[in-house]
């Protein structure tokens, strides 16, 4: 006789599932095991019937920063489905980078009922706390089985996610304990999904739209400290808001900047369109150039700071008003505690500023003499990388920043991993990024997942340019173990320096060479054409800028995965970029 239980299992798996799409989930990771079985049938069915997109990862560290990738290139919810036991731990440093770059991602993990928790039962630990510290919410349907589970807790489930994420956006951990039998017939499973497509899939559910409420005390507070009519500076760091608010966000930046005429520092990934009037191009470089002698008073922030030394430097040492706008993230974001933070975004901020504002005063303003003395500067400097980059010279890490972006086609998207290369690409890239989208792992600005992330990305937004160290890339080599990840459209530029190129840079001078390597640069001798073709992904080695270019034409009209690398000298590297500095700087 067949038990009842796997009917319940079945048929709660497919109500939870078929919620979830109705918030905004529509691609999920399924990862394997027998614990999460309901649940990977029930979206198996949902999939065959074009409610969601399924792909599978045999890693589920890999499935979580696939899943984030998604969720950041599309600006909708995504969900990874694992089973139970070491399966969960595997997603925290994904989870970790979705709560501190504030991206919504459902973690949905299958757990043993509370019957068989403290027991010693196989596969069963405490795996409810393991994502708790760095989750929104932890939830769980009912602990003696998802079986035993009403439909309006459920519900109540999916509105309580639904909720946080349109408030708060991060990771939502839900537990789902799940009674065996786990597997269920086809005769029952045609059955329940009778009943499911009869009374459930169409039906119309309330989610109350949630009003995200602005504190106008605290606008008012803050916007008493602005002088528009005094020289300012507004610094855009890393964009931690949805892909979807991004047109608005441009929108009130442009406003703001036409109602202040103040200069714009722009990070690579802030998301800032390239046409913005008052953009600084080379401004960390600028900075370096004149930390302590640009006169200006209040500086508005927006976002999280970008990783510049000399960016922390100038606003340690800023005397002036620092004025901090977020976007819907509601945790401290001033490492140097100087700012007066805005949680709200800049869309209300500026909606609130301008009415405050009298008729002449909303006026588009001329760029203030501290604009057109910084954009003048960052011009100076242009011409100095101009005389001294060319496509002839032998490749490094900073040319790369300052010429792949002119020569991978300004409308298609780059991700930049984390160390090395967003570093460059801050200092060289000369606002390079501000023509098309750029992500970067910017909210806890590890290298985990970098691999992963990107091909995720590249499921939305394609052909994408991953710029990548060789360490980076091999940290997270189970993402070519995703399902179809070879066929997404992702260039793979690999910068081969021989280890962590960036610790060379810092700590060269006081450690001996087998030091270094030991202990920090870690270098790996690895047969790269063999690599790729263990793992069917198209190979290229390219030695200069007009090979890359032709690579770079060649891996998008293949329409699938590819490496292209590229070795670097790391003692070529800090010489030349150390001659440029000096160049700039003394000039």
């Amino acid at each position: 006789m067949t038990s009842s239980i796997e009917c319940k299992n079945f048929l709660r798996s497919l109500q939870l599932l078929n919620l979830l799409i109705k918030i905004g989930v529509q691609n999920l990771i399924l990862c394997p095991g027998s614990r999460s079985a309901p649940l990977a049938i029930a979206a198996g069915e949902l999939n065959k019937l074009g409610l969601v997109n399924i792909f599978n990862s045999i890693d589920e560290r890999s499935a979580g920063f696939h899943s984030l990738g998604i969720s950041s290139a599309s600006g909708n919810l995504s969900l990874v489905i694992t089973t139970s036991g070491t399966a969960v731990s595997n997603l925290l440093p994904a989870a970790v980078e979705a709560d501190r770059s504030c991206k919504g991602i459902i973690f949905l993990t299958a757990d043993r009922p509370l019957k068989l928790k403290d027991c010693g039962a196989n596969q069963t630990v405490n795996q409810e706390d393991f994502l708790s510290s760095v989750c929104r919410r932890v939830l769980s349907t009912n602990l003696n089985g998802l079986h035993e589970t009403q439909e309006n807790e459920i519900l109540n489930l999916v509105r309580i996610t639904e909720k946080q994420i349109s408030t708060f956006p991060g990771p939502i951990h839900l537990n789902i304990p799940i009674e065996k039998p786990l597997n269920i017939s086809s005769l029952n499973k045609k059955n329940v999904l009778k009943v499911f497509e009869r009374i459930y899939l169409k039906k119309k559910y309330i989610f109350h739209e949630v009003e995200i409420m602005s504190d106008k005390n605290k606008f008012i507070e803050i916007s008493k400290k602005l002088n528009l009519d005094e020289s300012g500076i507004i610094l855009v760091g890393p964009y931690q808001g949805s892909i979807n608010d991004l047109p608005s966000f441009n929108k009130s930046l442009k406003r703001l900047q036409e109602i202040t005429g103040w200069p714009v520092f722009a990070d690579p990934i802030s998301g800032v369109y390239s046409d913005l009037r008052g953009l600084v191009v080379n401004w960390e470089l600028v900075l370096r150039k004149n930390n302590s002698s640009i006169n200006c008073h209040q500086l508005l922030r927006l976002g999280p700071m970008s990783s510049s030394i000399d960016l922390e430097k100038f606003l340690i040492n800023f005397d002036g008003i620092q004025i901090l706008i977020k976007e819907k993230n509601y945790r401290k974001l001033d490492p140097i505690k100087k700012s007066f933070e805005y949680d709200s975004g800049l869309s209300n901020f500026t909606t609130l500023l301008l009415e405050e504002l009298s008729i002449n005063k909303k006026n588009k303003k001329a760029l203030t003499p501290v604009a057109q003395d910084l954009i003048e500067e960052g011009e100076q400097i242009k011409e100095i990388l101009k005389e001294k980059i060319s496509q002839d010279n032998q490749i490094t890490e900073y040319m790369l920043a300052n010429l792949v972006p002119k020569i991978w086609p300004a409308e298609n998207p780059i991700m930049l991993s984390a160390s090395s290369p967003i570093r460059d690409w801050l200092t060289f890239s000369e606002n390079g990024t501000l023509t098309r989208n750029c992500f970067s792992f910017r909210g806890a600005s590890g290298i985990d997942g970098t691999l992963s992330l990107a091909l995720g990305i590249s499921r939305i937004k394609s052909p994408l340019l991953l710029v990548t160290g060789d360490l980076a890339f091999i940290h997270d080599i189970n993402g070519w173990l995703i399902e179809n990840s070879i066929d997404t459209n992702l260039t793979i530029l690999l910068i081969n320096n021989n280890g962590g190129n960036i610790f060379n840079r810092i700590y060269r001078e006081n450690l001996k060479e087998d030091e270094l390597k030991k202990l920090f640069l870690m270098p790996k001798e690895i047969n790269w054409p063999k690599l790729a073709d263990g793992y069917q992904v198209n190979f290229k080695s390219v030695t200069n800028f007009k090979k890359l270019r032709e690579a770079f034409d060649w891996s998008i009209s293949i329409q699938k995965s590819v490496i292209i690398k590229v070795d670097i000298d790391p003692e070529n590297e800090i010489n030349e970029k150390n001659a440029l500095l000096e160049k700039i700087i003394g000039s």
